[in-house]
């Protein structure tokens, strides 16, 4: 009897030491180790991927005149900017001179954050000055041809049949007492008569040795002057919805001109213009679509400007191209998609938070 007792006894003993070796079931559990932080060195930094809060941002966007169509849209843009993109305050400022002096407003300390620019006297700007001032730097586009602006000129049906001429070439190879109506100096119109005559190997004194002359002055009063014959032909850097042409080709009898190719092409490859076309029934007699040549409306920003606000700034103008377009017809033919190209940014280098954004679009590669 003792013998089995002492048997069963150590059976017992034995099991109960194999269950105690034989798993962790009864280990303490581990206690757990935070997650290792990175330190950025930027206490603010938000990773949580929600969108940049500029609600503290305010930006100066130039414009021409009050009540002016350049006005109206930056201001209806401004608004867009503000409601989509954010942004605490637009402030429209209209301080421009126009296409040919915007690009200086961003280098004469006038707190200017974004304007309309023509493309080409951004880039005459920058390569030589314009205006008599010297080369200048300090604004980059975002976006170009947002609006299509061209040489639309008309003559006088009398000048043609009086001269035997049909083109703008015979014109200048005849000598003939041709009489140019333009906006005022320092306008793109002016500038755009200046290489017109520059083409042809013509000063504005050779012009007035013919009979010739160049008047400058505002769209009613050249309107005033063609209607009363003292101005047979008119240069406006402008779009197929100007009202001054409209006026002067429903009230007066003129012919809108086609240039030929090769005026047309020294225009754009000398002087960083690109290919406008004015459709077909835009002015009355006006029967066929027009090539000319222009430097349509380009969106420029301050060059030092913050990357990732520029980026913002370009994507909320572009992804409501549409609804602005609907407002303002003029824009229709601002392709988005386009926008980026050299030729309608005049060959100037894209902003590299606009160049961001076309990349991440796969406009750009």
């Amino acid at each position: 009897m003792a013998r089995r007792f002492f048997a069963t006894a150590l059976a017992l003993i034995l099991v109960l030491s194999l269950a105690a070796c034989g798993g962790k079931t009864n280990d303490p559990p581990a206690e757990a180790t935070p997650p290792a932080t990175q330190d950025t060195g930027n206490d603010t930094q938000d990773t949580s991927g929600a969108a940049p809060d500029y609600s503290g941002t305010s930006l100066t966007f130039a414009s021409d005149a009050v009540g002016s169509s350049s006005y109206n849209i930056i201001v209806e843009m401004s608004k867009v900017l503000e409601e989509k993109g954010g942004f605490g305050n637009i402030d429209v400022s209209p301080t421009s001179p126009g296409g040919m002096g915007a690009p200086y407003l961003f280098a004469e300390g006038t707190g200017v954050d974004i304007a309309f620019v023509n493309a080409a006297p951004a880039k005459w700007a920058r390569e030589t000055g314009t205006l008599g001032r010297p080369p200048v730097s300090g604004c980059s586009p975002i976006a170009g041809g947002i609006q299509s602006s061209g040489c639309i000129n008309c003559i006088h049906n009398e000048f043609l049949e009086k001269n035997n001429v049909s083109t703008i070439e015979e014109v200048f190879e005849k000598k003939l007492p041709l009489r140019i109506g333009c906006s005022a100096v320092g306008s793109m119109d002016a500038e755009c008569v200046v290489l017109l005559l520059e083409y042809f190997g013509v000063t504005e004194e050779d012009l007035n040795s013919w009979g010739g002359s160049v008047t400058h002055g505002g769209g009613s009063e050249i309107q005033d002057l063609m209607s009363d014959g003292q101005i047979d032909f008119y240069l406006d850097h402008t779009s197929q919805n100007s009202s001054t042409m409209a006026e002067i080709a429903m009230t007066q009898d003129v012919t809108f001109l086609q240039w030929g190719d090769d005026l047309i092409n020294w225009f754009i490859q000398e002087k960083g213009f690109q290919t406008c076309y004015i459709p077909a029934g835009s002015f009355r007699g006006q029967d066929d679509e027009i090539r000319m040549p222009g430097s349509p409306d380009c969106i420029f920003v301050r060059s030092d400007m913050d990357e990732d606000i520029v980026y913002t700034i370009t994507k909320v103008l572009c992804e409501n191209r549409d609804s602005l377009a609907a407002v303002y017809s003029s824009l229709e033919p601002w392709e988005v998609e386009k926008s980026c190209e050299s030729e309608r940014i005049g060959g100037n280098a894209l902003h590299p938070g606009a160049e961001k954004y076309y990349r991440e679009m796969g406009y750009l590669t």
